[in-house]
């Protein structure tokens, strides 16, 4: 018994990073943004090296019309890949590695991206007018601004 858990222990712990990395971030420095007919919802998935603190849906004469709260979904980071043997290690910790950091065959994921995710109520004429609206993010200290999602489309991208 004492030899079966010897030898699940670190199965398991090689198999826990693994699930973090198996994550499905959106690309570096991009805005995707679909609307969710369900919810009435404009979703917005925001990845840039810099946080989105605000996010607006607004009109073409640039008056915004609703807030959407932003929500994190990953900061910037690296997971490591224990399963090579590659030893174990946080951005804040490392050990059984070599003093010059880990090759790069050990690094299973790694982001220098914040990214965020963001839903906006839509307003009630949404589907009718929704070329008339903008997206309007504020990401460190500058503005960006996309194209509202049409109603019945897949993701857009910017």
């Amino acid at each position: 018994m004492k030899r079966h858990i010897l030898w699940i222990v670190p199965a398991l712990m090689a198999l826990a990073p693994g699930g973090c990395a198996l994550n499905n971030l959106p690309p570096a420095n991009t805005v995707q943004a679909r609307f969710n007919p369900r919810a009435r919802v404009v979703q917005v998935m925001v990845s840039q090296p810099e946080r989105t603190t605000q996010a607006d849906l607004v009109r073409a004469d640039g008056a915004p019309v609703q807030a959407g709260r932003v929500a994190l979904v990953s900061v910037p980071h690296v997971f490591y890949n224990i399963a090579s043997g590659c030893g174990f290690g946080t951005p804040f910790a490392t050990a059984a590695l070599p003093p010059s950091g880990p090759p790069p065959s050990c690094v299973a994921e790694e982001s220098n991206q914040y990214v965020m995710s963001v839903s906006i109520p839509a307003p009630a004429d949404y589907a009718q007018r929704w070329t008339d609206y903008r997206v309007r993010l504020q990401v460190g200290n500058r503005w960006l601004t996309v194209a509202a999602p049409p109603p019945t489309a897949g993701p857009a991208h910017t």
